[in-house]
């Protein structure tokens, strides 16, 4: 990329909000996101569910899909997050992911080779079909963006999005840190891996990655250290991706937003939910730095689009 568009450095940096997992049965939590971006007169880009394994399809939830009709004229913004989004259904996680859930590190030691078997490329052909086949009910068109859950991905993914002409996907995670630090590892220091480059790149299969930030809000105690620690971590990451001149893409979760801080009866809940205390401090320290901006994903593509063409 040239220094003409995302990398001059008199131009406030894109910041996108990202959020994950919303599905059938919802309608409530997005609500409440939307409450929020709206509130913060930022745009929010959603990452949907297609099929929430049982529960129900996008399609058959209509004060959801009302919703999501209703966000997208205010101008925010929505992409397939898999199909029916469990750890493995589109690759291998990273290894620190799997720190979060130790039921998935178990599963993928006792049946490694089963998991194997959904990789093959003609296997995530058909699991990115069946997610197009409900999306294309509620919207009309294929998803342009993908994001896989887990943050898991394969050489296969790649090529089958490439195949079915998903224009990007969003799977790569330069830095774990908010991860490590979710799980428990509150002295986890500050992390970009050098082997996962934290800009817009085209792959050799064809498709565009645009890597994810951190999530600062998975998994917070109802502690206001804590909650100010995620928030410094996130203005930390932030500087990260200013001094590169690469665009940052915020993670979130509905469940994350609304955690209340606490697992155990003897310790007191945060009612609003730890994640939205930690946004709630994070999104106006960004807006208000003069250092970074908040887009959304088609206006972000257009400056990705610029770069490649003028390089």
């Amino acid at each position: 990329m040239n220094k003409n568009s995302l990398t001059e450095t008199t131009k406030p940096l894109p910041v996108v909000w990202t959020n994950d997992d919303i599905a059938f049965g919802k309608a409530v939590q997005f609500r409440r996101h939307l409450d929020f971006v709206n509130r913060h007169g930022i745009p929010g880009v959603f990452f949907v569910i297609p099929d929430d394994r049982g529960a129900g399809t996008l399609d058959q939830d209509k004060e959801l899909v009302d919703l999501m009709r209703g966000a997208m004229q205010e101008g925010h913004e929505f992409y397939q997050h898999g199909y029916r989004h469990h750890a493995f259904e589109c690759g291998i996680p990273e290894q620190d992911m799997l720190y979060v859930d130790p039921m998935a590190r178990k599963q993928l030691d006792e049946e490694r080779e089963s998991i194997e078997a959904q990789h093959t490329l003609e296997a995530q052909v058909e699991m990115l079909v069946a997610g197009q086949r409900i999306w294309k009910k509620v919207f009309g068109e294929d998803s342009p963006g993908f994001r896989p859950g887990w943050g898991a991905y394969c050489m296969n993914l790649y090529r089958a999005l490439a195949i079915l002409g998903y224009e990007w996907v969003s799977a790569r995670i330069p830095c774990m840190t908010s991860w490590l630090r979710n799980a428990g590892r509150w002295d986890e220091p500050i992390n970009f891996r050098d082997a996962v480059p934290t800009r817009p790149q085209r792959l050799s299969q064809g498709i565009l990655e645009i890597p994810m930030a951190g999530d600062y809000a998975f998994q917070v105690p109802n502690d206001p250290e804590k909650i100010d620690s995620m928030v410094d971590l996130g203005l930390q990451e932030l500087q990260v991706y200013i001094e590169r001149r690469h665009p940052m893409l915020i993670l979130s979760h509905y469940h994350g937003l609304e955690y209340s801080g606490t697992t155990s009866p003897d310790l007191t809940p945060l009612p609003g939910g730890t994640g939205y205390a930690v946004h709630e401090k994070l999104v106006p320290a960004i807006l208000s730095s003069g250092e970074a901006r908040f887009v959304g994903m088609r206006e972000l593509l257009i400056s990705i689009h610029k770069d490649e063409n003028e390089s």
